[in-house]
């Protein structure tokens, strides 16, 4: 009788770390998929630095093609910090849940055992002295010893993984947040690291960049990329030349 076991204590800790694996294996993919993009264009903007090197233009391509591969690198990093600071500690615990399973179902066989040797024996009758035999009293007395050992195990080790859950979660949470912290802070410090000579090229070529913000939180009021949210509000992105550089391009055509 399996009555005030904590069999749902085993059953929600299955869930969670489930759900936490399934999370993990999302992320990796998608870290994966956004690592290959991110070669990709920066791979794209080399070969078109080599082909058409047009001075300072060309040296901004090869820096913000660069920069593409330092991310794409940073992103399968972060790729393989997931696996192991998320994925493998739920395999592991999953692991350890399954190995309690493993005890319950021992003790399942042990019940069953008993029972079918009551059973056989009730099914005899009462034996004629009124005692049973000291074979089969003895069998009884060692398959209920097993039984019981069993089911004290089970539910001490359910129990012990319960306690240490919270631990548990916290440590795995903990670890993968310094892996983002890391991950995020080299991302912005590789952008940074050419963002003022980027910006000085694009004001030189009087290029403007419009870009949406309106789905940030905190839109800020940094400008230096001249960054507007479109009227519709809808996400843009474009290259135009500024107004002064509109009136060059009349008065050469004058």
């Amino acid at each position: 009788n399996y009555s005030g076991w904590p069999l749902q204590d085993l059953e929600d800790m299955k869930t969670c770390y489930d759900g936490l694996l399934s999370a993990a294996a999302a992320t990796a993919n998608s870290a994966y998929e956004f690592s290959e993009s991110l070669q990709e264009i920066g791979n794209s903007l080399l070969e078109k630095t080599v082909m058409h090197d047009t001075g300072e233009t060309g040296e901004a391509l090869s820096l913000l093609g660069r920069v593409q591969l330092e991310l794409q690198k940073l992103f399968s990093n972060y790729r393989s910090q997931t696996i192991s600071t998320v994925t493998n500690p739920s395999e592991s615990l999953l692991t350890e849940l399954r190995k309690v399973e493993e005890l319950k179902l021992q003790c399942d066989e042990k019940r069953d055992l008993f029972e079918h040797i009551v059973g056989q024996l009730r099914g005899k009758g009462k034996p004629r002295h009124g005692k049973l035999e000291p074979f089969i009293s003895e069998q009884l007395k060692s398959v209920r010893e097993e039984y019981d050992e069993a089911a004290r195990l089970f539910i001490f080790r359910v129990e012990s993984l319960k306690e240490g859950q919270c631990r548990s979660l916290m440590t795995l949470a903990a670890r993968h947040h310094s892996a983002q912290l890391n991950f995020f802070r080299s991302g912005l410090h590789s952008l940074e690291a050419v963002d003022v000579h980027i910006r000085n090229v694009i004001e030189r070529q009087h290029i403007t960049c419009e870009v949406s913000t309106s789905n940030y939180e905190d839109e800020g009021d940094d400008d230096r990329y001249n960054i507007k949210a479109s009227g519709s509000g809808r996400l843009s992105f474009g290259y135009s030349l500024t107004k002064e550089a509109e009136t060059e391009v009349c008065s050469s055509v004058i």
